[in-house]
């Protein structure tokens, strides 16, 4: 079971397919990531399988969320947005 999953999330990790587009910027100046209805930006969103499996094993976005202080988080989660691992700008 352990080597399925370790498959899973190095194929994971290793397509891009993932990402999603803000839609501002660049094409090269483009992030990946989640953006709320409340505008927040994310590298995750834990409604995607494959973004929460990555979420799992980054432990500099779990520090992130962790001392985020964001009051519109609650908000989101009450909306069924689930960003993760947020973006400072």
């Amino acid at each position: 079971m352990k080597k399925i999953l370790s498959i899973v999330a190095l194929t994971t990790l290793a397509t891009s397919a993932y990402s999603y587009d803000y839609g501002y910027g660049s094409q090269n100046d483009s992030k990946r990531g989640y953006e709320s209805s409340f505008g927040n930006k994310y590298e995750y969103d834990l409604s995607n399988p494959s973004d929460r499996i990555r979420y799992e094993i980054d432990p500099a976005a779990q520090l992130m969320d962790s001392i985020d202080v964001n009051p519109t988080r609650e908000l989101e989660r009450g909306l069924g947005q689930y960003g993760a691992g947020v973006y400072r700008d």
